[in-house]
């Protein structure tokens, strides 16, 4: 559950901006499949008719949609038009592409390209290698809890500790709704990644086992990730030894480009 609650105590201003975004976030999360009343409702905290307001505040400016046969709510066009404003800014996609293409084509097995985005991983980027059987355990677009994908493993490990705990605390009860991790297997997957380099998820209910990697600025500030998914078989712990520095090499790369953009 988000911060914007209807028994939220901020100033009016900011309470409004917080449910506002609230709201979009929950669209976020649904963003191909849209988002029922339900759902949003659910997700910020907010009670219908709060939530319902907001979503038609959001829709006349171009922010959220509603799908007239099914009812339910997405994204609006304006959003789209301030990412693409944004996205200068936000690179990874770009500056990654060259190495999602080689670790792919090298591995046979489905590279993904995230970024943080709040307590969420928003998946920018994806490519399938030639393996015939596909890991496509997100699309591009989607947002999942920061820690339930192994990119987001990455990402938890590289930031503060304190960070970390903070953001796997607000999202433990969110975890539930993605299979059968739990916030203390999450904490010692995300302890293990920062003392090894990398993130190693392992499979839990979905069959798949994955591997990834933090993209940092100069400074240590964290950009995204990189992962490598395949079926639990394909990614057993020695493989996953050969295909970790190759990734990591990959990473590397991108970084530079980072310094150098």
């Amino acid at each position: 559950m988000t911060s914007g609650t209807d028994s939220d105590t901020r100033p009016t201003g900011t309470q409004s901006i917080g449910r506002a975004a609230a709201v979009l976030r929950a669209l976020a999360l649904r963003s191909q499949s849209g988002a029922r009343m339900a759902d949003i409702a659910r997700e910020t905290g907010l009670e219908r008719p709060t939530a319902h307001r907001i979503l038609q505040g959001l829709i006349a400016e171009g922010m959220a949609s509603q799908n007239a046969d099914t009812r339910r709510y997405h994204l609006g066009p304006f959003i789209y038009e301030l990412g693409l404003l944004a996205e200068p800014r936000f690179h990874l996609r770009e500056l990654a592409r060259p190495a999602i293409d080689f670790l792919a084509d090298q591995t046979g097995d489905t590279v993904f390209a995230a970024v943080r985005g709040g307590n969420d991983a928003l998946c920018v980027e994806r490519k399938a290698g030639s393996f015939p059987i596909k890991a496509f355990t997100v699309d591009v677009g989607s947002r999942i809890p920061l820690g339930v994908g192994c990119g987001g493993v990455a990402m938890l490990a590289a930031l503060p500790q304190e960070e970390a705990d903070s953001i796997l605390a607000s999202n433990a009860p969110r975890l539930a709704a993605y299979g059968d991790l739990t916030a203390s297997q999450l904490a010692k997957l995300v302890a293990a990644a920062r003392s090894r380099g990398y993130a190693v998820n392992p499979h839990r209910a979905t069959g798949i086992a994955a591997i990834g990697m933090a993209v940092c600025r100069a400074d240590g500030g964290l950009v995204g990730s990189i992962s490598i998914a395949a079926i639990e078989s394909r990614l057993q712990p020695e493989r996953i030894d050969k295909i970790a520095p190759l990734l990591r090499t990959e990473v590397r790369k991108i970084e530079k480009m980072l310094r150098a953009s």
